[in-house]
């Protein structure tokens, strides 16, 4: 019995019709996604981009942050009343929002010297302004011992009651530690050190805010930056002191300072 003889299949010459019509597909969805976004108010959008980075900033981590990202690399350390702004810088509610941050640096200058019996160095305590809220800036004397990341003790109470005040904001924060450059350190050379102390006080102011304080483990996040946002010259024992310094950054994404109930 004689076999069939079999048919080579011809190659199918349209097959890039289907690659062609999935191309067009993902332009008509991107061009849709454009209008429709063209299409949103603001406040809309605005929630939009808030739940997006809610969904991937609570996905892990050990201390998840909610709300907007900090970005403390992109810009250089705010120098606080160091350098006071000129009257034509001044908006129509800085002087309102100067105010403010007067009284939260008397309020803590105040909460320290009746908790502790001491009255602090001015030089210690400062609040600023800042683009995304304000800062509460200590120096290293106000809770650390030279070259320690242990707190206090007699300062602990301090730590509590500004533990609580900020608590009541319901606002994100963040602890930033910094340290000075080492004496004898050589150019090129890393201040690992430094970097690592500045870690350790921000992870131990931390983790006192969130256990003794039952701050919203949400809401609080921290970083360390050694040496690398100086305030002052490290070729002085002076420059060095303000440079050894903790920052607590309060971001106001959605709150005017003025508004704020401290």
């Amino acid at each position: 019995m004689a076999r069939k003889q079999h048919h080579e299949e011809h190659e199918n010459l349209e097959r890039w019709l289907v690659s062609y019509a999935d191309f067009i597909t993902l332009l008509f969805a991107f061009f849709t996604i454009l209008y429709a976004l063209s299409m949103t108010d603001k406040a809309k959008y605005q929630k939009a981009v808030e739940s997006i980075q809610k969904a991937f900033l609570t996905s892990g981590g050990v201390f998840p942050q909610k709300g907007s990202p900090f970005t403390p690399f992109e810009k250089e350390p705010d120098k606080g009343s160091l350098v006071p702004p000129t009257p034509k810088d001044l908006g129509p509610n800085s002087k309102t929002e100067q105010e403010i941050m007067n009284r939260i640096s008397e309020q803590l200058k105040s909460i320290f010297e009746r908790v502790t019996g001491l009255a602090p160095d001015p030089k210690e305590i400062d609040v600023l302004k800042t683009a995304n809220g304000f800062k509460i800036r200590l120096g290293e004397a106000m809770l650390f011992k030279p070259n320690s990341d242990k707190l206090k003790r007699d300062q602990i109470p301090f730590l509590y009651e500004m533990g609580k005040r900020l608590a009541k904001l319901d606002l994100p924060i963040q602890i930033e530690g910094h340290s000075d450059t080492i004496e004898g350190l050589k150019r090129g050379q890393t201040n690992h050190q430094g970097w690592q102390l500045s870690v350790n006080r921000s992870f131990n102011i931390l983790r006192f805010l969130v256990e003794g304080t039952d701050f919203p483990m949400y809401h609080i996040s921290m970083a360390g930056f050694g040496d690398v946002q100086p305030l002052a010259s490290n070729d002085s024992p002076e420059g060095r002191r303000k440079n050894r310094r903790v920052e607590i950054a309060v971001i106001t994404p959605d709150q005017n300072i003025k508004d704020l109930e401290w």
